[in-house]
Formats: C-alpha cells, structure tokens, sequence
C-alpha cells in the first residue's frame, strides 16, 4: 500500500511539473523544472546575462546573451537582464534569435516559420525574419546588426506576463524553449540547432552604430 501510494503521488508530481509544458515548436511559459521532466535538455549551466550595450542602453540596448555550437534538438535556456533599463518607446517584448540547421531535411526557414507562427494562439511566440524583427519604434531591424552567420536565423518575439522592469541588479529569469525533433520533413532527415540567444527589443541600436557589440556570439 505504501508503495502504490508513494508511486501515485510521484505520479501527481510529474504531472504537475509537466503542466505548462506543451507539444509546440517553441514554447515561454514553462519554467525549467517543468521542461526537464518533459524531457528537454538545458543548455548551460546558469541561466546566460543580457548586458548593457553602450551608451544606448536607456533606450533597450543590451547584448545578445546565449550560445553556439552543436546544441540539443528538444532544449531550453534562460537568460536574463543586468540593470535593465525599460524605455517604453522601444520595448516591445523579449527576443530569442534561434540559429537552426536544416541539412538535407529539405525544410526551408520560411517553411519552419509557417509552422511556429500556426502554434500562435497557443504559445504566444511571433516567428520573424531578421529583417522583419525590430523594436517598437522600427529603428533597430535585426538584420542591420546580427553577425553573418546568424542572418539566416530566425527571431522570435514574446511578451512575457512579467516584463523586466528598470532596476539594478539582475532581472528575472526568462526561459526559453524549443523542440524540432517532431518537425515533419520531405527526407525524413532531422533539423539541428546550432546557436540560441536571448535579448529584449533592441532600441536604436542600428541608428547608432554598436553593431559590434550585438553581433559576437557569447559562450
């Protein structure tokens, strides 16, 4: 008896961790623990730190904070922001730039694309092209300061139901997480991830020149 007791509530447990956690390509709304018993791998140990970019960092200018390499294809990652600064002029939401390799899967970016944007209403996740991505004033297109290797990318946009605030010290930590293991393709062959990045709306960023700055890749 103690036993099966033991094996329900363990079994209530899971389910209860698991329950923000859905079938979709990308998803926000999970915390960690919830994405680790469904399964998905963290990538990095600690959650990765957005910092201050320049002198434009009072209109939302903070640094691509994530990682590249050869990463999980059901994963997540956290990532959160040092003395944030929140310019209601520019914020429009937090942003994850995901690099996927597609191989000889014969899927296309646009072709992904469709298919996370079709998950929408569930997820709360908008699915943009680099030069589609930019901030609430449309001064700061992604494509103007992205590095080569991450034009090809694709950047996606949410509104988390707790917006970084302006304040010193460290944010809140923000989760994201994908899977494309499930993604249907003509060869049968699998996507990859190569990279993931995490940022909030950028600001004026491009008007001002610090593409350096958001453009290197932080391990």
């Amino acid at each position: 008896m103690v036993r099966l007791l033991s094996a329900a509530l363990a079994g209530v447990v899971a389910s209860v961790a698991s329950a923000q956690v859905t079938t979709t390509i990308v998803q926000v709304n999970a915390s960690g623990a919830q994405l680790e018993t469904a399964g998905f791998t963290r990538v990095g140990l600690e959650p990765f730190v957005s910092q201050r970019a320049g002198e434009c960092y009072v209109n939302g200018c903070f640094t691509t904070a994530g990682i590249s390499g050869t990463l999980a294809t059901k994963g997540y990652f956290e990532f959160q922001f040092l003395d944030f600064v929140n310019n209601p002029n520019y914020y429009n939401g937090l942003y994850t730039v995901l690099d996927v390799n597609y191989g000889a899967t014969g899927m296309s970016r646009d072709g992904l694309i469709a298919l996370i944007n079709a998950e929408t209403g569930t997820t709360g996740v908008t699915a943009l092209l680099p030069t589609q991505a930019s901030d609430g004033q449309a001064s700061s297109f992604f494509n103007q300061w992205l590095s080569a290797d991450l034009q090809d990318a694709i950047v996606l946009r949410w509104l988390p139901a707790n917006a970084p605030a302006t304040g010193s010290g460290l944010s809140s930590v923000y989760t994201f997480a994908w899977d494309v293991t499930g993604v249907s393709t003509f060869t049968g062959a699998g996507l990859g991830v190569d990279g993931v990045y995490g940022l909030p709306a950028p600001g004026a960023v491009g008007l001002l020149g610090l593409a350096g700055l958001f453009g290197r890749r932080r391990r």
